[in-house]
């Protein structure tokens, strides 16, 4: 049971982190910040992380009934959601910004104490980590211990991926200064590549529950 537990747990966290992709996030968060002071800037980086699995906890528990609301099925969430994690991963291979430099120019403008909008909704977990979060939604019967199994995994994963925005967002700098530029993006770059192969996965799993839907 441990070990299913685990399993759950590590394949969200996987899937989650490279989307969230905390290295690649923290340098865009401490220019967004560069005018508080570090014990702000620090408490910030602790209400993002809480707001973070928060957002993808509720996503997670409403994303089942908000499904069966639109008639959209779990299958086709996933082939939509692995396709655009396929998307972003690629983006990132071919070293195209996440954000355009007018967007991140609006989003310092919009800079508050409101830790949940902007720094938490879209630029740390925007609309990817929710599609994905939706993917691992269990499709499983309510009344099925697996199910509740596969639900309490993917909640620790989820918890897991908030903490490491925490982590790297409070320690961003001591981090950056260790890595250096070229440290930080390779870690990007592995990051980008795991997340490819889970957009495949993704797919492939939504395609093989349409396939045996019909």
């Amino acid at each position: 049971m441990l070990h299913e537990l685990f399993g759950f747990a590590a394949f969200a966290f996987l899937a989650l982190f490279p989307i969230l992709n905390p290295p690649a996030m923290s340098p865009i968060f401490l220019d967004m910040t560069s005018a508080l002071a570090d014990d702000d800037r620090h408490r910030l980086a602790g209400l993002i992380g809480k707001y973070t699995f928060t957002l993808l906890f509720t996503v997670l528990v409403a994303g089942g009934w908000l499904l069966k609301i639109f008639g959209i099925s779990v299958p086709v969430i996933r082939v939509a959601g692995g396709l655009l994690l396929f998307n972003t991963a690629w983006k990132m291979l071919n070293n195209e910004a996440r954000f355009s430099q007018s967007e991140q120019e609006e989003l310092k403008a919009k800079m508050t104490a409101k830790a949940f909008f902007p720094m938490t909704m879209p630029v740390t977990a925007g609309p990817g980590s929710i599609a994905v979060t939706l993917t691992l939604v269990p499709a499983g019967s309510l009344l099925a211990a697996h199910t509740w199994l596969n639900f309490a995994g993917v909640s620790l994963g989820i918890a897991l991926a908030a903490l490491s925005v925490f982590f790297f967002y409070r320690y961003s700098e001591n981090l950056l200064r260790r890595m250096g530029r070229a440290g930080a993006q390779t870690i990007s770059k592995i990051s980008a590549f795991i997340l490819l192969a889970i957009g495949v996965q993704i797919i492939w799993e939504g395609v093989r529950g349409l396939l045996a839907a019909g």
